[in-house]
């Protein structure tokens, strides 16, 4: 008996816990992850992962990191030269009070005619009621078949 009230408590805090997501907050930090890939190809990664950055971002990538603040964030991409770098979100989670999220994706690197294709994940934080990252993060990985 004391079992089966403990796991009806329990499964009553989950329920109360789980929320739906607003759909217009997923679809805004998706669209902002796809905005934020549309303006690297206009402006380049360096003044768009600087634009799209919270004040207190911090960068991941492989061999460099993390990587915190706007500057030194635009700053670590002038190596790239003419590499290209574009990501396309596959899905995303809002939080319950709609102001934190994630987008998650697979992206590929091109330089020199050779690509590279890996998998990222980007923290959002609704900053002055836009979609700012928080963190980013990529992970080299072959894409499925």
């Amino acid at each position: 008996m004391r079992a089966t009230l403990t796991m009806l408590v329990v499964a009553g805090l989950i329920a109360g816990c789980a929320h739906r997501p607003d759909a217009a907050a997923l679809q805004s930090v998706l669209q902002a992850d796809r905005d934020f890939a549309a303006r690297a190809r206009v402006v380049g990664l360096g003044a768009a992962f600087a634009e799209y950055a919270a004040s207190d971002a911090i960068v991941f990538r492989v061999g460099v990191g993390p990587i915190r603040g706007r500057a030194a964030i635009g700053e670590s991409f002038a190596g790239f030269g003419n590499a290209t770098l574009e990501w396309a979100p596959e899905a995303a989670e809002v939080a319950a009070a709609g102001d934190l999220a994630y987008t998650w994706g697979w992206y590929t690197v091109s330089a020199e005619g050779k690509s590279s294709t890996g998998n990222y994940v980007s923290i959002w934080r609704r900053v002055d009621g836009q979609w700012r990252y928080v963190i980013d993060l990529g992970a080299p990985a072959p894409r499925p078949r």
